[in-house]
């Protein structure tokens, strides 16, 4: 028997909600942008004990008329998790705000701050790709990004718009300090007996800079475009760091005992990855050398990784590098046959963190 339209409109309603959610679901992203442009954290935190609303909102600089409008952003950035509400106190109309543990990721003076990151991945730059996906199926196009910005890649854009370059790049930076710093100290064995290593596609050198201060026997360079570096090279940022120019695809990389990507590969289709991976090969092995190659990036479905809420997180990233890059996110399948199509003979994998794996790879 088919069912009538009450019942068919009943079992709609209760799923109804899902939609919601994947329709709204940007809102999360602008609320959390909202609290980093207004300094929301900082205000909170600077306070040094729970915060009422109107002590908030003068903190804030915000009209009194708007209090009742930050309540409500307030209540959605408790649910987020990024604070605490306590239990109000009497004569108070609500209870007095406070930080958890998230809420680090927004406070300026924490160096391992992601305020960048989120003002960059919600920049127009970046959120018109996404309506242009649709379009893009139909087109030859390589990206929706592509296509958004009149056939410039996001390192055109990058170039073209300084401002904009400006926050990709310490957008980049302020993922570095924090991954960097966990790599070192989960992954220490990796560098033990290192002399030199390459950190290619480093840009600003900040993941080199905690190498060559964790292991100061490692002489470190970072290789990137020469526009990139230019600015760096005349600095010197630290003794044993240094800063040359090139191009992974049409340079020889220099020689070392160890060639590091961080989140560069993830970035390229697989033909140029092949391609640098060739490359490396090559210096890895040149006059008789035995280094080895360290890629810092996701591995779609590895074990360390592979719960439910990490799968959804990895295929977010999958779709951003789909959509803004001509990536994606690997399984170790896909991995091992671009290692062993450019002539390496091993590998291992070991967890880091936040979905990042360490691949170490070996002629």
């Amino acid at each position: 028997m088919e069912k009538d339209d009450a019942t068919t409109a009943i079992e709609l309603l209760d799923s109804q909600l899902q939609v919601w959610d994947h329709c709204l679901g940007y809102i999360n992203a602008m609320t959390v942008q909202c609290a980093v442009e207004l300094e929301i954290a900082d205000a909170v935190h600077g306070h040094g004990k729970p915060i009422s609303l109107a002590e908030l909102a003068a903190a804030l600089n915000i009209s009194p008329a708007k209090a009742p409008f930050l309540s409500r952003l307030m209540r959605m950035l408790v649910h987020m998790g990024y604070f605490v509400q306590q239990t109000k106190e009497q004569g108070e109309g609500e209870g007095r705000y406070w930080v958890t543990p998230l809420c680090r990721f927004l406070l300026k003076d924490n160096p391992f701050n992601a305020r960048s990151f989120i003002l960059c991945m919600n920049h127009p730059n970046m959120v018109d790709p996404w309506r242009h996906m649709s379009a893009w199926f139909r087109t030859t196009t390589t990206t929706p990004f592509t296509l958004a910005h009149g056939g410039k890649k996001i390192y055109q854009v990058c170039s073209s718009d300084p401002t904009f370059g400006q926050m990709f790049a310490e957008a980049m930076g302020a993922d570095s300090r924090v991954f960097s710093r966990a790599l070192v100290a989960r992954c220490k064995e990796a560098f033990e007996g290192l002399s030199s290593l390459v950190d290619v596609g480093g840009s600003t050198g900040t993941t080199a800079k905690v190498i060559a201060e964790a292991f100061p026997a490692i002489r470190c360079t970072v290789f990137d475009l020469p526009h990139v570096v230019a600015d760096h090279g005349s600095r010197q940022a630290h003794p044993n760091l240094d800063y040359v120019g090139g191009d992974m695809f049409a340079d020889d990389l220099p020689q070392a005992d160890a060639l590091l990507f961080k989140w560069v590969l993830f970035d390229w289709p697989d033909e140029p990855c092949l391609k640098v991976l060739k490359q490396c090969k090559k210096a890895l092995t040149r006059n008789g050398g035995k280094g080895k190659l360290m890629i810092a990036d996701h591995v779609l479905g590895h074990e360390s990784c592979s719960d439910e809420s990490s799968m959804g997180t990895s295929w977010l990233f999958d779709l951003a590098a789909m959509v803004n890059v001509e990536g994606y996110v690997r399984t170790e399948k896909q991995w091992a046959k671009l290692f062993s199509d450019a002539g390496f003979a091993n590998y291992t994998i070991s967890p880091v963190g936040a979905l990042r794996l360490l691949i170490q790879v070996y002629p």
